[in-house]
């Protein structure tokens, strides 16, 4: 076979692959701590039928797609010489072919959903050139066919009338992939069909279009997480296989809009959309990661290097006391139960990714977030700002699913939410969640109590500002302050409005937030909440100054929080304190609230949160 006379002296030397670079050494050490908490779980028993397969400590099964980690496995072997994580590879990607099914395709158990064939045939593909020097002709042999019947099925059903387009995206890398190793007109002619396609399907910010709901037979609606995480770079790597010089510029131009949603601390802030009941701040919970892309990227961006590097200090910080890397970092205050063993590997093929396919020195460079900076985005309806220490997200994008509250993707927050508050010096205080968790997918979601949502809001009742799906909004700068207007009325999850509307801004100076809230009351005697969930991290402490006032506090910097005006006092929920907790992202809060009873004769009421920062003693 021509690829393996070409590879073999160099398979057969250990490591194979040696440098040092900051981001290298980075991703190379939590590679290996990724591999190094999934290991433990496979099962080495050899009268066992699942010998080599991973079993999810979190759903007590083994996934097909926990297979995946065997192109983890493979990569930590060529990049250390580690022959332990070679046999585990083999032995894993030997489980997974026996898992496979008649057409070629495999289910994601415990479900039946097909697409992620996509998922595991790249890792097989990705390994395989990796591992063949350590197969048996009969191993080779099943390999390659098992490749082949899964490139088979894919041609086959592989369109965004099928799937989500993130599957869209990473079959086009697959395919290209595979037809290095199995060259076929077909994979090659499929994976230039399914990239144009995306190209086409970018908004005129350069968005991705189809991660939500169908509509006749195409899917609409953009996820900045799924896009970082997953879609970009699978279309980027088709690009730099097959020479694309048209998909390979979309994809930096789409990329680069992207960027502004990574965070200072290297958080990916998908808070926004569509997906963003999968949101965990480093990434989504079951999408792979941004590290393929940022090293797909860095070479002629600097500032994707610099993303990369600060993301994996984010993940960093979500491990659990299982050892697996956690949806968020409270993971451990809020369930007693190791979390599922998805991101472990999903993160650990991210990592691999970027390792064995970025440049072999890389540089970093300043991330648009680092300084004063305001980007709209017009076709999201959503605004990224920074001045001052105040790092946030505001969003009102209006994307509705034909199904309503029956779909997962409508109970993101909008209506000009505030989705996500960083603070320099002190971290995140505010961030959002589902506005309704309900287990959208049994697998990923795990059981929880009928928790209140993280999202800062307006609220009476069950109608909320948050399914404003038609609020308008509009983002003003000045050399001074950047402010963030939305309007409209208070809706329940059908979409009814409740006789109350609202106008809203975020007002962030260099020194302070000023959030300002018009309540218009319609009706004659309904009482308005304003709730302001504080998030509790680390070894936060909050103290109350006065009625009006409340003090923040974590080490090195702590935030005040002052009600202006005359309405009435903060008011600490403690009733409802317990429920305000998520498991997507995995974070608590503890909820503060201003009751906004109806003024006559006009029925209108302004009220005024201000966040100030000053600095810990």
């Amino acid at each position: 076979m021509k690829i393996r006379r070409l590879l073999l002296p160099l398979l057969l030397a250990a490591p194979l692959f040696t440098r040092a670079d900051a981001l290298h050494d980075r991703a190379l050490a939590m590679l290996q701590r990724l591999n190094a908490a999934a290991a433990p779980h496979l099962c080495t028993d050899p009268a066992d039928p699942d010998r080599g397969a991973l079993r999810c400590p979190g759903c007590g099964l083994y996934h097909t797609r926990a297979a995946e980690a065997l192109f983890p496995f493979a990569a930590e072997y060529a990049l250390t010489g580690d022959r332990t994580r070679l046999r585990q590879a083999v032995e894993l990607g030997d489980w997974l072919l026996q898992q496979q099914r008649d057409e070629g395709e495999w289910i994601e158990t415990p479900e039946t959903w097909t697409g992620t064939t996509t998922d595991q045939l790249l890792m097989l593909a990705l390994a395989y050139p990796l591992v063949e020097p350590a197969l048996t002709a009969a191993q080779r042999t099943r390999w390659m066919q098992g490749m082949e019947r899964a490139a088979d099925y894919l041609v086959r059903v592989m369109d965004n009338r099928f799937a989500s387009i993130n599957y869209c995206a990473t079959t086009a890398a697959t395919l290209a992939e595979v037809h290095r190793l199995l060259p076929k007109a077909a994979y090659a002619e499929k994976a230039r069909k399914l990239a144009r396609m995306i190209v086409a399907k970018m908004n005129a910010e350069w968005f991705i279009e189809g991660e939500g709901g169908r509509e006749g037979a195409y899917k609409y609606g953009v996820d900045i997480g799924y896009n970082l995480e997953m879609s970009l770079w699978g279309v980027g790597r088709y690009a730099q296989i097959t020479g694309d010089t048209l998909v390979a510029e979309a994809v930096r131009r789409s990329a680069e809009q992207h960027l502004w949603f990574i965070y200072p601390d290297g958080m990916l802030d998908a808070s926004a959309g569509i997906r963003s009941n999968k949101w965990t701040l480093w990434g989504s919970g079951t999408s792979d990661g941004c590290h393929p892309l940022c090293a797909l990227l860095c070479d002629r961006n600097p500032a994707f290097a610099e993303a990369a590097l600060r993301n994996i200090g984010c993940l960093e910080r979500s491990f659990t006391a299982s050892g697996l890397l956690g949806p968020g970092p409270d993971y451990d205050r809020i369930k007693q139960t190791p979390p599922c063993i998805y991101p472990t590997f999903t993160k650990a093929k991210s990592l691999a990714m970027l390792l064995l396919w970025s440049p072999s020195e890389t540089t970093a460079a300043a991330l648009p977030t680092d300084c004063d900076t305001c980007r709209r985005f017009r076709t999201l309806g959503t605004t990224v700002v920074r001045r001052g220490p105040f790092c946030g997200t505001v969003s009102a994008y209006g994307y509705k699913a034909r199904e309503g509250a029956a779909s997962k993707y409508m109970h993101r927050p909008a209506g000009g939410a505030l989705t996500a508050l960083w603070i320099e010096g002190f971290g995140l205080l505010q961030a959002s969640s589902q506005t309704e968790y309900r287990r959208w997918e049994p697998m990923s979601f795990p059981q929880m109590p009928d928790v209140r949502p993280l999202t800062p809001r307006i609220e009476c009742g069950a109608h909320t500002d948050l399914y404003e799906y038609d609020a308008w909004s509009e983002t003003t700068e000045t050399p001074d302050a950047v402010q963030c207007a939305a309007g409209g009325l208070l809706r329940d999850r059908d979409g009814r409005p409740c006789g109350i509307g609202y106008v809203r801004s975020h007002r962030f100076e260099r020194t302070r937030l000023v959030k300002e809230y018009d309540i218009l009351h319609h009706t004659s005697d309904d009482t308005v909440r304003i709730v302001e969930p504080l998030l509790l991290l680390g070894d936060t402490r909050i103290e109350r100054l006065d009625e009006r006032s409340l003090r923040i506090v974590r080490p090195g910097r702590s935030v005040v929080m002052h009600l202006a005006g005359d309405a009435a006092a903060l008011r600490i929920d403690s009733l409802a304190a317990p429920l305000h907790q998520s498991i997507y992202p995995a974070l608590i809060a503890l909820p503060i609230v201003v009751e906004v009873p109806v003024r006559e004769p006009l029925r209108r009421q302004r009220v005024t949160v201000t966040f100030e920062t000053d600095t810990e003693s």
